[in-house]
Order: structure tokens, then C-alpha cells, then sequence
């Protein structure tokens, strides 16, 4: 049986790699994902191979790249509905190939993931050593696809020994022209965005909120307490600790997924062997979460906002150098992207974005509960004796 299938550049780049890793960076609707879906594809049919295709969570999979692998399958005829293990999420072929997806929010199943092919998608989602788990057990070939939103700190910056391929939404011949239009209209209303984007290029952020560097781990020191954000269909529900040592607050985040009830985030807590009673500081705009979250066990926390309090909870963390656990990957790329907004005539105004800000948010909350001088003062009173 021989199928055709519609190809962009990206699926010849990968062809034409000679390094075992191939980076696919792009703007926005460049077909880097679903080119190496294609890729994948291709390789199952032509001889037997076990290919693992990743994302951080599983609602991330299915959501996206498990529905474009069944797309792609369809479109060529050769979807086998029995040959899909829905519970496992393994499809197998006829000559003995699979193709398996997998998220990494179990570290500890990744040890035991060995495949002849890796396909990352949005891997900026993923921490270093997650990468290194699955790449030292692959003997082939490691897709890796992503927008230019990472930071300068990001592992997939730092890596050698690969190829790289830019494409853009021009590399895709088959988008519609109104999504071309919308891609195209950020040049005159966000120029960073053109750049990431539409042009797929890294762009640096010269307007950033915070200056932070990153450690390999966080030394012993006081726990402040826990900042939660909540979110589920497309914002993350995002948790952090924040812990203190002098004037050095040290960040490691904890649970960045969407799609989390209730009864997911209680179970994430557990796991993380959170005490009872730590604190953990909430956006109060979510009282009865807040409160299923504290009968389950945990000491969940409403934050007082109050007026101005994003601005003022800013001004409370610019006060301490910031220093990130170097596998915090999420929360390194939004401490390098949260900036300030920039008003029509292109001036820097005092207010920030209000995006890539979940980790932000809830590190404002810790900072607005534990951190301001009222609060630190809370408690005490002084007077003076003549």
C-alpha cells in the first residue's frame, strides 16, 4: 500500500538533520508539531520502531498532538480504531511499530520509557531532567518543537551538539488567510509578539519586571510559605514555595496543569508532602476552592488584595534578589517574559501584562500575606517609655 501525505519544510529539515537532536522553533502556525507528527508516522510505516511522543500533562496531549496524530492517520486512510489502546494511549502497527504518548508529570515512569524515537512537543514545558531521562534511553532520532518564548537560562538554549530550524506561518502553505491576517496584525499591535510569532525569532525582554538567577538547588533555609493560582480549560493551576534566607527569596514551582479539580489539586498537595500546617495562599477570587482545598486537609489561605495590590506586591518582591531552582522551567519562563505593558506612544507604563503571570501571581500572594512590613509587623506592638 503506498500513501501520500502533504508535507511543509519542516518535515524535509528533519530529513536532512544529521545530529541525533533536531530543534523546530517557530512562530505561531509554522506546522512544526504536526510536521513532526508526520515524521513519526512516516517512520512507524517504513520499518519497525517504539516512538514515544511527549508533553508535560496529559490533558496537554489530548488536547493537541494525540489529535493531530489521529488527524494525520485519517487523512491517509489508515486509522484502526482496535489498533489504539485509548487507556495506555499506544497505538500499534501492523509490522510491529508503536507509538506511544506519555506526559512527564510522573518523573518516575520516564526511567523505564526506552524508544528508538523522541518527540518533544512545547518543550520549553519541560524541565532538564525529564530531557535527559527519556534522551539517554533513545537510540535514533529527538524531536524537539517550540516557540522562541524561552529564556536566555533555558536548557534548550544551552544545548550543543544539534540542529536548529527557524520556520514561520510563511513555511505553512496551507493555513487559511484570515489566521495569516491575524498572524500579520501583530506587527502593528505587539512588536515582541511579531517577533516571537511571526517572525519565530527570540526576542530579548528589556522591559522585565524582575532580575532573578538560577541555582541547582535551594539551600536549607526558612520556608516563607506556598502561593497557589488557580486556572483549568487554557490557564494553569500553578503552585510555588518560596523560601527566605537573608534578603534572597528562593523559588521552586510545584504544580503548573491545567485542566486540575478539586480533587486533582488535593491529590497533587498529597503527593507533595505538604504539611498541614504550612500555609498556602490563595487567589481569594475562588472562596469555595479555596475551601474544598482546606477541608481536604491543607491550610488553604484567601490573599487580602486590596487597592493597587498587584503594583504593591511587586514593589514587596523587588525588594529581595530572587534566586530559581534550576528545574523550574515554567517558572523561569515566566519570570523571563512577565514585563511591564508599553502604552501606544511606546512608553513603559507602571502596570504589568496580564499573561504568562500564573507563577507570578502566586508568588505575589506569599509576598502580599508574608512578606510586606505591615505583615511582618503584624502582631507587635511598640511603644516608647519616657
Amino acid at each position: 500500500m503506498e500513501v501520500t501525505i502533504d508535507t511543509t519544510v519542516t518535515f524535509q529539515n528533519i530529513l536532512d538533520s544529521t545530529h541525533k537532536v533536531v530543534h523546530n522553533i517557530g512562530g505561531t502556525r509554522s506546522s512544526k508539531s504536526y510536521s513532526c507528527m508526520q515524521y513519526c508516522i512516516v517512520q512507524a510505516l517504513q520499518q519497525p520502531h517504539i516512538i514515544t511522543v511527549v508533553r508535560k500533562t496529559v490533558p496537554s496531549l489530548k488536547r493537541t498532538i494525540i489529535k493531530d496524530f489521529k488527524d494525520i492517520m485519517k487523512t491517509i486512510g489508515i486509522w484502526d480504531l482496535e489498533a489504539w489502546n485509548i487507556t495506555d494511549r499506544v497505538y500499534s502497527f501492523n509490522n510491529g511499530s508503536i507509538i506511544q504518548f506519555v506526559s512527564t508529570d510522573d518523573p518516575e515512569k520516564l526511567r523505564g520509557i526506552k524508544s528508538d524515537i523522541l518527540f518533544i512537543d512545547e518543550a520549553n514545558e519541560i524541565d532538564e531532567e525529564s530531557y535527559f531521562q527519556l534522551s539517554i534511553r533513545t537510540a535514533y532520532k529527538i524531536l524537539l518543537a517550540y516557540n522562541p518564548t524561552v529564556s536566555p537560562y533555558s536548557w534548550l538554549r544551552q544545548m550543543e551538539e544539534c540542529d536548529r530550524y527557524v520556520t514561520t506561518y510563511k513555511d505553512n502553505p496551507y493555513l487559511d488567510k484570515s489566521i495569516i491576517k491575524g498572524i500579520e496584525d501583530l506587527q502593528h499591535k505587539n512588536e515582541k509578539y511579531w517577533k516571537i510569532y511571526g517572525l519565530g525569532e527570540f526576542a530579548p525582554n528589556d522591559k522585565a519586571i524582575y532580575n532573578f538567577q538560577i541555582v541547582d538547588e535551594i539551600p536549607v533555609c526558612e520556608l516563607v510559605g506556598f502561593g497557589m493560582d488557580f486556572g483549568f480549560s487554557n490557564d494553569p493551576t500553578a503552585l510555588i514555595a518560596v523560601h527566605k534566607q537573608g534578603d534572597m527569596l528562593y523559588l521552586r514551582e510545584l504544580i503548573y496543569e491545567t485542566g486540575l479539580v478539586t480533587k486533582d489539586i488535593i491529590d497533587r498537595l498529597s503527593k507533595l508532602n505538604i504539611d498541614p500546617s504550612e500555609e498556602i495562599w490563595c487567589d481569594s477570587a475562588e472562596p469555595r476552592l479555596i475551601e474544598e482545598i482546606y477541608r481536604g486537609g491543607f491550610n488553604a489561605k484567601p490573599v487580602k488584595k486590596g487597592k493597587d495590590s498587584i503594583r504593591f506586591g511587586i514593589s514587596v518582591l523587588q525588594n529581595y534578589g530572587l534566586a530559581v531552582e534550576k528545574k523550574s522551567q515554567n517558572l523561569i519562563n515566566e519570570l523571563y517574559s512577565y514585563e511591564f505593558i508599553t502604552d501606544k506612544y511606546g512608553y513603559v507604563t507602571d502596570r504589568p501584562q496580564d499573561m504568562m503571570n500564573h507563577l507570578m501571581d502566586a508568588m505575589r500572594y506569599v509576598a502580599l500575606s508574608k512578606l510586606s512590613i505591615k505583615q511582618q509587623q503584624k502582631g507587635r506592638y511598640a511603644i516608647s517609655i519616657k
